[in-house]
């Protein structure tokens, strides 16, 4: 039971941390990519609106979906990345164009954990997108089950403008 809510977490975290877009820069919270613009690095971004969300995971009893209202990316910012969070650092966020899309490699610490999430994203991004993510956990208090590398996928589809009261950034699942 606990291993089913970990990689639940793990899971729902990677989505997250590449669908949730906030469209303001997040320099404060150390979510910039290290060593070049990521939005000068990143020809196709999402559609600035709402994504339905699609999240599998090994271990994961079914997959959890959700809805993500993502707003247009500024300079300096990670477009796959989360909002920051407070007590939130990001050592490492970057975004590199592949072939086909992009290759993701970040490393963010809070609350004594540290979450490593590496993986590519590919699509026409205008109306769908795929992530494959591998995400680890770690930390002094996290059991070593807790600690497994957890692979998991994203399906995205635009879905239109954000609804009136939802805010770039904002997300809910079970949608």
């Amino acid at each position: 039971m606990y291993a089913n809510r970990m990689i639940l977490m793990a899971a729902t975290a990677s989505l997250l941390a590449l669908g949730a877009c906030s469209g303001k820069s997040d320099h404060a919270a150390g979510n910039t990519a290290v060593g070049t613009d990521a939005v000068a690095a990143v020809s196709k971004m999402p559609k600035a609106g709402l994504w339905k969300m699609t999240v599998t995971a090994a271990g994961m009893p079914q997959p959890v979906k959700m809805e993500v209202c993502m707003g247009e990316p500024t300079a300096g910012s990670n477009p796959f990345a989360p909002p920051a969070q407070p007590g939130q650092n990001c050592s490492k966020n970057l975004v590199s164009p592949t072939a086909s899309g992009y290759a993701i490699d970040m490393e963010c610490a809070s609350n004594g954990m540290t979450m490593a999430i590496a993986g590519t994203v590919s699509g026409d991004f205008a109306s769908s997108y795929r992530t494959e993510l591998t995400t680890k956990m770690s930390g002094p208090n996290l059991p070593p089950a807790a600690q497994t590398p957890i692979k998991s996928s994203v399906e995205s589809t635009y879905a239109g403008a954000c609804p009136a009261g939802m805010k770039p950034g904002e997300s809910r699942q079970g949608a």
